[in-house]
């Protein structure tokens, strides 16, 4: 898989580990991203750390159940504890193959790279991230000096989201950091 191929990937959860002798692999999902592992019987591996040109490894999914927080799976590719306990990294899932979104919904992982503007036009920097509080999501802000904040996704403070201008205009100031 490589070049635009590539880049219809989406990370939604990555390895933490065998779970049992017969080649199960814990799973944690990543936000709210994480359910989409069940709606996928193809998932992409990428390992940790990452190194330049190692292209994603496709795994097709045999089974997946809850398992507390966490999933755990069985990997058609993966027959034992010893293999399970290798796959360390990032799972991926194609966006061809998930369910289709309702109108002004969206991935997490369409923010990615966006500028957040603040009311004033103030650049406040790029969304590295969503992650979750417990109460709501936040979006993970990255300055131009490398610091990162995060600001709560409510209505209050994420005002619009524009998909074409890549940009998120906020009710937010840097002093408030």
């Amino acid at each position: 898989m490589t070049g635009k191929q590539t880049d219809n990937l989406m990370q939604v959860g990555r390895t933490a580990g065998a779970y049992g002798v017969r080649g199960w692999v814990r799973v944690v999902p990543m936000g709210r991203e994480g359910d989409l592992l069940f709606e996928c019987d193809r998932w992409w591996f990428l390992p940790f750390p990452r190194k330049p040109g190692v292209e994603p490894k496709l795994l097709t999914v045999a089974e997946v159940k809850a398992h507390g927080k966490d999933f755990i799976a069985r990997i058609n590719e993966i027959h034992t504890r010893e293999e399970a306990l290798a796959l360390k990294g990032s799972l991926l899932v194609d966006r061809d193959d998930l369910p289709e979104l309702a109108e002004g919904d969206f991935y997490d992982d369409d923010l990615l790279g966006m500028t957040v503007v603040n009311l004033s036009g103030e650049r406040l920097g790029d969304v590295v991230g969503v992650t979750d509080n417990g109460a709501q999501d936040l979006l993970a802000v990255k300055t131009e000096k490398g610091d990162v904040f995060y600001i709560p996704m409510v209505e209050a403070y994420v005002l619009s989201i524009d998909f074409d201008q890549s940009e998120v205009t906020v009710d937010w100031s840097l002093d408030w950091n």
